[in-house]
């Protein structure tokens, strides 16, 4: 999978990953739109970075090592993003993210048929 292959597949779950979350839990919020659009653009923002540094700790680490403490990282960032541009509890934007990150990563392994 090349890694705009990987960016659409993320953009393309975790956008309604977020959505869902906030319609079906009733959030405070700007709203399960913005939920979901915040969850886009964050994706958008942390992927080139965590492409090339994960390229990079793969030579360097292990395999879950590179992906444990990579997503770890993602995870908190879009948190953060998601927060500020959903108005959203920063608890709240973290479980969105989570959950976001972890549908999308296991997407993917299904996509490459890990």
């Amino acid at each position: 999978m090349t890694e705009i292959e990987a960016l659409a597949l993320a953009m393309a779950v975790e956008g309604p990953v977020a959505y869902t979350l906030v319609r079906l839990a009733r959030w405070p919020s700007r709203g399960a739109v913005h939920a979901g659009f915040a969850s886009v653009v964050a994706t958008a923002v942390t992927h080139p970075q965590f492409w090339a540094g994960a390229l990079w700790a793969y030579r360097h680490f292990s395999y879950w090592q590179s992906i444990l403490v990579g997503e770890a990282i993602v995870v908190l960032i879009e948190a953060l993003l998601i927060a500020w541009m959903g108005q959203l509890s920063l608890r709240h934007a973290m479980q969105i993210s989570l959950l976001a990150n972890l549908a999308s990563y296991a997407m993917g392994l299904l996509v490459i048929g890990w």
